[in-house]
C-alpha cells in the first residue's frame, strides 16, 4: 500500500496526486491548478516553485446550501439558459428527465443568465421594479420560478432564491480572493498567469464562459484554460505503474510551499471585494464588462 504524501491539513495526497498527473511542476508556463469543491485547493508554480493553499468554499458547488439543489444524478438540471426578451428558461436535465432539482453546473449556468439579462444586480439581488410571473416574493424572500410544480419530477416549485445567490456569491468570492491572495504571496498577479489547470469532477462540467461571468474564474483567455477531471485518480494510476512516479510524487510534496490564507491581513478585504457578480473591480473582468455594456 501507498499513501500518497500531503502537504498540509487541507492539502492532501489527492492534490499531489493532480499536479504529479498534470506534470506542470517539471514545466515553464506559470500555472494555477485548481480543485474545486467544498474545499477550494489551489496551486501556483512551474519548475522552479510550487505555493499552495484551500480555502472553504462550502457545499453551494455541490447542491448543498441551495434551497433545491442536489447532486450531479439523475433529474438534476445540469444547463440553463433565459430568453433576452421573456426570460423563460430552456433547460437540460441528466438523463433527460423531469427535472428534480439543480446541480452545480446548472446553478452556475442560472446565475450568470440572471446577471447577464438584468434579473439581478451586481450584489445579487433581484430587481423589485420588473414585473414577471416567474419573480415573485417567496417564503424565504424574493426568488425566480426556474419549473413550474406540474412540470417537476417532485410536484412543487423549483425555485432560485436570493439566499441561494449569496451563499453561491460567498463560494466563487472565496475561491477568487484565495486564488489573488495566493499570487500576491508570490510576488505575481493573476495576469501573469500563462495556463489554469481545472480539475476534480466538479470542473470537467463548468462552462467556462458563466464561470467567468460570475467571478469564479479569472478572465483570462480562453485558450489558457485547461480541464483535466479526476486528476487525483490519474496521478494513483501514475504511481501504480512507476516507482518514478513515486519518487516525483514525494518531489512534488517537498516542492510546495503551503501558505494560510486566513492569517494574510489582507484575505477579508479580498474576499470582501469579491462578493459581487463579478467583483467590485469590474476593470478585473473587461471580457463581462463588455458583455454588460454592449
Amino acid at each position: 500500500i501507498y499513501i500518497f504524501p500531503m502537504v498540509a491539513s487541507y492539502i492532501g495526497g489527492d492534490i499531489v496526486s493532480g499536479v504529479l498527473a498534470t506534470g506542470f511542476f517539471e514545466e515553464d508556463p506559470l500555472t494555477l491548478f485548481l480543485d474545486i469543491g467544498t474545499n477550494g485547493e489551489i496551486v501556483v508554480g512551474n519548475r522552479d516553485f510550487l505555493a499552495c493553499a484551500a480555502c472553504s468554499a462550502g457545499p453551494a458547488f455541490e447542491g448543498g446550501g441551495i434551497r433545491h439543489g442536489m447532486r450531479a444524478t439523475t433529474g438534476a438540471i445540469e444547463a440553463v439558459h433565459l430568453d433576452p426578451h421573456t426570460y423563460e428558461p430552456m433547460l437540460l436535465t441528466i438523463g433527460g428527465r423531469r427535472p428534480k432539482g439543480i446541480c452545480g453546473s446548472g446553478i452556475i449556468a442560472l446565475l450568470s443568465q440572471l446577471f447577464l439579462n438584468g434579473l439581478i444586480d451586481r450584489s445579487g439581488k433581484f430587481r423589485r421594479d420588473l414585473e414577471h410571473p416567474r419573480l415573485r416574493e417567496g417564503r424565504d424572500g424574493w426568488e425566480y420560478v426556474l419549473v413550474w410544480a406540474e412540470n417537476s419530477a417532485t410536484g412543487e416549485d423549483i425555485v432560485f432564491t436570493e439566499a441561494d445567490i449569496d451563499n453561491l456569491i460567498r463560494a466563487k468570492g472565496a475561491i477568487f480572493a484565495g486564488c489573488q491572495i495566493l499570487l500576491e504571496s508570490v510576488g505575481l498577479s493573476v495576469e501573469a498567469l500563462e495556463r489554469v489547470i481545472l480539475a476534480g469532477n466538479f470542473g470537467s462540467y463548468l462552462d467556462l464562459e458563466q464561470a467567468i461571468t460570475i467571478g469564479l474564474l479569472p478572465d483570462l483567455p480562453r485558450d489558457r484554460f485547461f480541464f483535466v477531471g479526476n486528476s487525483s485518480l490519474l496521478g494513483a494510476r501514475f504511481m501504480a505503474l512507476s516507482r518514478e512516479m513515486r519518487e516525483k510524487a514525494a518531489e512534488v510534496a517537498r516542492m510546495m510551499t503551503h501558505f494560510e490564507l486566513s492569517a494574510h491581513p489582507r484575505y477579508m478585504d479580498y474576499y470582501m471585494s469579491a462578493l459581487f457578480l463579478p467583483h467590485t473591480d469590474i476593470e478585473l473582468f473587461p471580457s463581462v464588462k463588455e458583455k454588460l455594456e454592449g
